[in-house]
């Protein structure tokens, strides 16, 4: 069995803001920043994933923390960021958010639930 805390196959489920989807898709889309939605341990069966700048990190004795591509949480339809009509791409983020996403982890991948906050 999976032990809490070092070993990522013990998460079940994500709380994320919508806003930091968002934000982060839209980084991406732009190139302007390596933005992820970073999940740090200790993990257990419910995490929180937070807007992050790839690279940022320090350096960690226990397990490495997961980066999630933004475009994880989108559906596939959603095209990159136009530059105009930012608001309109943005709602259209924000409705094509999916229930679940694939984690890439030093123990393989898993799917988890997402939720989604605010």
């Amino acid at each position: 069995m999976a032990e809490a805390g070092t070993d990522p196959t013990v998460i079940e489920s994500l709380a994320v803001t919508t806003e930091d989807v968002v934000a982060a898709v839209e980084a991406s889309d732009r190139d302007r920043r390596d933005a992820v939605l970073r999940v740090t341990p200790p993990f257990s069966p419910r995490m929180r994933a937070r807007l992050h700048v790839e690279g940022g990190e320090g350096t960690y004795e226990g397990p490495e923390p997961i980066h999630v591509e933004p475009r994880a949480f989108v559906s596939d339809d959603v095209p990159r960021f136009p530059g105009r009509g930012a608001e309109r791409w943005r709602s259209s983020v924000r409705d094509a958010l999916q229930k679940r996403v694939i984690l890439d982890t030093c123990s393989g991948r898993l799917t988890v639930r997402v939720s989604y906050l605010g």
